[in-house]
């Protein structure tokens, strides 16, 4: 309505009590829908930037990045999948192999595999062992049951 008044389209009468909207103009040049619709056809450029900033400010447009790839076939470019070979064996030092094949780059700043660091308990590893026998020999473990009996409190 703001808009409207302001372009001079309707003007607002209060006539007893009553606010009546009264028609000002027969045809309406509507410049905001012909903005919009040069914007939609990609002709933004036409449109001053105070035209740009007004359709923003009525979030009417909304201005979002719009980014281009050039993709091009590089220098190793293949149709095929080459696997890159991982160790260099003393098989291929002696046949030469070594010359044609392709190698994957080392990664110095992998870590390494985790060590294991502490030790089981002595009765713990007596325990383990006496349970791998048993399991060899047929025994079976039976399945962990709670019992209320053993979580009395004396």
């Amino acid at each position: 309505m703001s808009k409207a008044i302001q372009n001079g389209w309707i003007s607002i009468a209060k006539e007893g009590g009553a606010t009546k909207v009264i028609r000002v103009v027969e045809s309406i040049d509507d410049t905001v829908r012909t903005k919009l619709n040069e914007v939609a056809s990609g002709n933004a450029t036409v449109l001053d930037a105070a035209a740009l900033a007004d359709l923003k400010k009525r979030k009417l447009l909304v201005q979002s990045p719009v980014i281009y790839y050039n993709i091009k076939r590089g220098a190793d470019f293949t149709v095929q999948i080459v696997k890159l070979e991982t160790e260099l064996t003393p098989e291929m030092l002696a046949s030469g192999s070594w010359k044609q094949k392709k190698f994957k780059p080392y990664n110095f700043q992998a870590l390494g595999a985790s060590l294991n660091s502490g030790h089981l308990h002595p009765l713990l590893k007596v325990r383990s062992e006496f349970r791998s026998i048993l399991l060899e020999m047929g025994f079976s473990e039976m399945p962990l049951t709670v019992c209320g009996i053993f979580l009395l409190e004396l």
